[in-house]
């Protein structure tokens, strides 16, 4: 049974199809604003362009440049054929660069910034004659089949409707000189040719809206690909909860591992136990070094019994380092004042206890 998918695509799937140049992208959206740029730079620049090919006609023919075709020799055909290469440049230049840079700016205007070599890898899926043959008559090839019609069909029509009105007007062309003759129907081929580049600029914001929608389902997920996608970048939660016990673990043999060094512990008497070492010469403060309630607790008094470590009962300055300061951080500075009148007691039996050689 197919996956049923409904879901829209995560982050991440958009981008892995980026990488893979899958993006929502019409070609008609480049295509028909090239045309139309092209077309008007070519009314912009029409009468720069004719002075330029009849001055440049008018140079050719002239006696210091014309050779004839039996004085023709590698020098002069060089020259020749060099000042030809000069002047098509010059004269087509503009549109070369107004053409790249609109379609670079189509396509930046629907993917944006994009590089990527996936599309240009050898697949050999491609050339499968069954997959092929497939996709010939998938709803994808029907619905461009169906788009290139509409196209043709609408073209042909402002063809015909555009060729008829101006009926008329070619038949007093045959009054007119070659010149007129000439810029008149130039006149009628770009108006022709602006009105079809429009009708391309509109299917293809109607083609692009389609490819649009067809991309977001073509990414769709089901629910079980977006729970496959979360365990793959969180984790298995089974494994995550092991990571954090073991994490834990560790984290309790090391804090039981300093209970021996503490100076002192302070219990409340049976619920809480919070170890506390001070160095005068490393530290600006004690440090809690273990804390903990219940099992923890009596754990952390019993390592203190078993290794001489004092243990001092004050209900309520446990509760407050309990509470406001966790393991490694330094005595906050409002319990310096009860902490210290406990260090100093400590201090104060550990130095009797030396004195008597206990």
């Amino acid at each position: 049974m197919a996956e049923d998918r409904s879901e829209p695509a995560t982050p991440r799937r958009r981008s892995e199809a980026r990488k893979k140049g899958q993006v929502a992208k019409s070609q008609e959206v480049s295509t028909s604003l090239i045309l139309l740029f092209g077309f008007c730079m070519l009314i912009l620049l029409s009468g720069r362009m004719y002075a330029q090919l009849k001055g440049y006609m008018i140079w050719v023919f002239s006696p210091a440049v014309f050779v004839d075709i039996r004085e023709l020799n590698s020098e002069n055909a060089r020259y020749i054929v060099f000042g030809m290469m000069i002047f098509v440049i010059r004269l087509l230049a503009p549109f070369v660069l107004v053409i790249m840079a609109v379609g670079i700016f189509a396509n930046y205007m629907q993917v944006g910034g994009m590089v990527t070599f996936e599309s240009i890898k050898p697949n050999f899926k491609k050339i499968n004659p069954i997959s092929g043959f497939s996709r010939l008559f998938s709803m994808r090839a029907m619905t461009e089949l169906v788009k290139s019609v509409a196209k043709i069909s609408l073209i042909g029509y402002i063809s015909y409707s555009t060729i008829k009105t101006s009926i008329p007007v070619y038949i007093q062309m045959m009054n007119m000189d070659i010149e007129h003759s000439l810029a008149l129907f130039a006149s009628t081929v770009v108006w022709l040719a602006l009105k079809i580049s429009a009708l391309l600029l509109l299917l293809a914001m109607l083609d692009f809206l389609y490819q649009k929608y067809d991309f977001e389902k073509s990414i769709k997920m089901s629910k079980q690909e977006i729970k496959d996608e979360y365990k793959q970048r969180e984790g298995d939660p089974l494994i995550r909860r092991r990571i954090r016990e073991k994490q834990r673990e560790i984290a309790m043999r090391r804090m039981m591992a300093s209970v021996p060094h503490a100076d002192v512990v302070i219990t409340n008497p049976i619920e809480l136990a919070i170890a506390l070492q001070y160095d005068a010469d490393e530290m600006h403060a004690p440090k809690v070094v273990a804390k903990g309630g219940g099992v923890v607790a009596e754990k952390i008094k019993q390592i203190a019994k078993d290794n001489n470590v004092p243990i001092v009962e004050d209900r309520a300055l446990a509760q407050s380092l309990f509470r406001l300061a966790d393991v490694d951080d330094y005595v906050p500075p409002q319990l310096f004042k009860a902490v210290a009148e406990i260090l100093a007691y400590v201090y104060r039996i550990s130095r009797k206890k030396h004195s008597f050689g206990i």
